[in-house]
């Protein structure tokens, strides 16, 4: 399994298979599409508002991913409806920027090639700097957010956290068990069992890279 390690100038580097290259490519273009502004909600947008990043919508998005990714950040409505309007169009953005990052960071430079098609290649090779390790930290983060409302596992609520904030990892090193449990009790059959598996992946891959950056 793949693991970051840090080399002797700081940078941060892993070798990726191309199974495991393209399983990242694919969660991350679906994960750039879910982002994108204008999620489905029927709003019109301020083209002027939308240009000092201020939301014309007070509303949590529709879909459970984006109520997760973007969570109310009080309990009381108003006020959360008016501190999303004025921080939503950032922290979309802010997310898109770490999830492109991975993406364009594993995708192979032959323009013919698709997400449909396996990657002809038998392994490769990341090299990160501290700044993208970052970025890298917080897409990861998002991804497993988001398999774990698919799943069906853990609550959409929450406050705003930051990027690869050690609370985030602590819950899913309790929740692991659990997990686990279910992963056992799943036939080889059930599709949903390669999802866990790979939410399982994530989780150490952010592991991994945590350590590498604490070396």
């Amino acid at each position: 399994m793949s693991s970051f390690r840090q080399l002797d100038n700081g940078d941060l580097s892993i070798t990726f298979t191309s199974q495991e290259a393209h399983v990242l490519i694919n969660l991350t273009e679906q994960l750039l599409e879910l982002l994108a502004d204008g999620d489905g909600q029927s709003h019109q947008v301020d083209p002027l508002l939308h240009l000092v990043g201020i939301s014309n919508s007070e509303a949590p998005p529709e879909d459970p991913v984006l109520r997760r990714l973007l969570p109310n950040a009080y309990d009381d409505e108003q006020a959360a409806g008016e501190f999303r309007r004025y921080t939503e169009h950032g922290l979309r953005e802010k997310k898109k920027a770490h999830a492109l990052l991975i993406y364009e960071a594993l995708l192979p430079q032959d323009e013919d090639w698709n997400g449909d098609t396996p990657l002809d290649k038998g392994s490769i090779q990341i090299t990160l700097q501290m700044a993208d390790s970052l970025a890298w930290l917080g897409g990861l983060n998002d991804l497993r957010l988001a398999l774990a409302v698919r799943l069906g596992f853990g609550s959409e609520k929450g406050r705003p956290q930051a990027d690869g904030d050690s609370s985030n990892l602590e819950n899913s090193e309790a929740q692991n068990s659990d997990l686990h449990k279910k992963y056992e009790l799943m036939v080889e059959s059930d599709p949903m069992k390669a999802v866990y598996a790979v939410y399982s992946w994530i989780g150490w891959l952010q592991q991994s890279l945590l350590e590498a950056l604490d070396k």
